[in-house]
């Protein structure tokens, strides 16, 4: 029973909340029965050690019996220590490899052509990074890059966020908005960017033809200010969501799970 707050172990996974103890230590922090099922099932190779809380409900004890499959390091953990490194952990979270996650800031071109990927612009909420992994997911795109700026796609919010969609596609970090305009123009690639100022709307895109284009680079830009004038003037076109009530906006997770579902299904069509 892992019972002393104080003790190393406990001290390392309290710091895995913090982007540099991560890259120090090479592991992230997985919590949730879900997110836990997701990364046993995905990369079952990567786990380095399980935590059950000592009075976990019945799904974290089922992720336990099916880790055990994979390792013998399942940890019980008191419930007041499970609360320093996990308190939304609903009863288990796992340490992995942090390794699983691809370390290029760009997919390879072989990769890019296979079709349609979430671009995040300076998202930096965890939790709306997350849920646009997971919509990505739900939508069936190749994957998503998480430019600078945005958060850290290995934070225990992020992973917890997604819902185990973290383990399903690729997430890259760290490129430059310029720098994916590039290797969009080398592989005959299309960047669409989200503006609420855009003259064009997402039903007259899905129509196009642009919406067959592979690669398909869906861009969202930062929560406060959007996508910026100079990316904008990087994108091929730009769209706009169209609204008959009195919102101002939408919230980027909102936005991209609507323009990310409307184009999946016109690609699919």
């Amino acid at each position: 029973m892992i019972d002393n707050p104080r003790s190393q172990r406990v001290r390392i996974l309290v710091n895995l909340s913090r982007r540099s103890f991560r890259l120090k230590q090479g592991l992230l922090l997985v919590e949730g029965p879900q997110a836990c099922a997701e990364l046993l099932r995905f990369y079952p190779e990567a786990v380095r050690d399980v935590y059950l809380h000592s009075s976990a409900p019945s799904p974290a004890i089922q992720v336990a019996r099916e880790a055990l499959e994979v390792t013998s390091w399942v940890h019980p953990v008191a419930p007041s220590v499970m609360k320093l490194f996990a308190p939304s952990a609903q009863g288990i979270a796992a340490t992995a490899e942090l390794s699983l996650l691809p370390s290029d800031k760009l997919p390879p071109a072989e990769a890019l052509r296979e079709g349609a990927w979430a671009v995040c612009a300076r998202v930096q909420d965890p939790g709306n990074l997350g849920t646009i992994i997971r919509i990505a997911d739900a939508c069936g795109l190749a994957g998503v890059l998480a430019l600078e700026g945005c958060a850290d796609a290995s934070s225990p919010k992020v992973i917890r966020a997604s819902a185990g969609s973290l383990f399903h596609l690729p997430v890259y970090s760290g490129a430059s908005f310029g720098s994916l305009a590039g290797v969009s123009a080398e592989n005959n690639g299309c960047l669409v960017g989200l503006s609420g100022a855009a003259e064009t709307y997402l039903p007259a895109f899905t129509a196009s033809d642009s919406v067959a284009a592979s690669p398909l680079f869906i861009c969202l830009g930062n929560e406060a200010q959007g996508l910026s004038s100079e990316e904008i003037a990087l994108c091929n076109e730009t769209i706009a969501i169209p609204m008959w009530g009195r919102a101002e906006s939408l919230n980027v997770a909102t936005a991209a799970a609507i323009a990310l579902h409307a184009i999946a299904s016109a690609r699919i069509r």
